[in-house]
């Protein structure tokens, strides 16, 4: 079955790993849009207050999900934003590369929302 995925996803990746298999992928974007976008709003609250061990915490926990839900090329971004953390930059500087992060995220969210959705159906 070939499962014809939008390609603004990482195609390549998702087929290496996940094959034809419309119910593993369900549960990864399920599981993206569940748990892992909550968690990326809930790293804009810690920033905000300044809780640098929170926010490490949060997206050292991320960065799989992003790989995991075919948004490959988000992660090293995201690992920018890690180690900015990990260095103590100002909020002002780990905002802007939060808002960056978000603004692509947030254009290919509704894509892994409508992807879920039919994968659902096809199970």
């Amino acid at each position: 079955m070939d499962l014809q995925l939008n390609p603004a996803l990482d195609l390549k990746y998702i087929d290496q790993v996940y094959g034809d298999d419309p119910v593993i992928l369900y549960m990864i974007f399920d599981a993206f849009l569940g748990d892992s976008v909550p968690r990326w709003h809930s790293l804009h609250k810690a920033l905000h207050r300044e809780d640098m061990k929170e926010s490490a915490s949060i997206v050292h926990g991320l960065k799989p999900s992003f790989t995991m839900a075919g948004l490959t090329w988000i992660r090293p971004k995201v690992e920018v934003l890690e180690q900015a953390i990990k260095e103590n930059e100002t909020r002002e500087n780990l905002m802007t590369i939060y808002q960056t992060i978000s603004a692509e995220l947030n254009e290919l969210l509704p894509i892994i929302e409508q992807e879920s959705e039919r994968l659902k159906q096809l199970q």
